[in-house]
């Protein structure tokens, strides 16, 4: 996220970034930049880097200063989801089941409302894509409501190696959203 704010003036002006009461300071995520420019233009821009709701929503203030006078600038930072991007509509779910096969499936079960296409991917406990195949099955069907979707992912004939952390990624061009589902099978009853 970078904020930017630029002033003319003969004599060079100082400039200080504050987030309410507080001075910004130059951090490992936090970039100050002033230059000077061509026909007496200075440029102050602060640079945040992968910044979040908690550490960085609120009113940022530049201020430019020098014998003349001084000048300011107010940027807001809000943090809204954007109009169409995923979002769930109720807990996922893990389910145990009997797949079309006759086969012992466990079933994870997203149900989420997304605009403009929405993907899905699956990420197994490793972090890899997961890939359709004769154990592996995918689906995503609408629920009949406003661009409302249910997502699933059917694992046939698990066994205690497919315990682990599993990941739904949902994405369109509004943005994203991921849930975790923790898969936890004793070794001595799926044997």
């Amino acid at each position: 996220m970078v904020m930017e704010f630029r002033a003319k003036s003969i004599l060079k002006p100082t400039f200080v970034w504050q987030k309410g009461d507080e001075i910004v300071a130059e951090s490992d995520r936090v970039k100050i930049v002033l230059k000077e420019e061509p026909n007496q233009v200075y440029y102050a821009a602060l640079e945040i880097k992968e910044p979040t709701k908690e550490k960085d929503a609120g009113q940022f203030v530049c201020t430019a200063k020098n014998e003349s006078g001084k000048l300011t600038a107010t940027f807001t930072v809000k943090f809204e989801v954007p109009q169409g991007a995923p979002t769930f509509t109720r807990k996922p779910q893990i389910l145990q089941k009997t797949s079309d096969s006759g086969d012992p499936a466990i079933m994870f079960d997203i149900g989420f409302q997304a605009d403009q296409n929405p993907e899905v991917i699956w990420l197994n406990p490793k972090g890899k894509k997961m890939k359709e195949s004769s154990r592996i099955k995918f689906s995503l069907t609408p629920d009949g409501g406003a661009n409302t979707f249910t997502a699933q992912l059917e694992l046939k004939n698990y066994k205690a190696k497919d315990s682990g952390t599993y990941t739904c990624n949902i994405k369109n061009e509004a943005g994203e959203a991921n849930v975790e589902l923790t898969l936890n099978i004793e070794a001595s009853v799926f044997a």
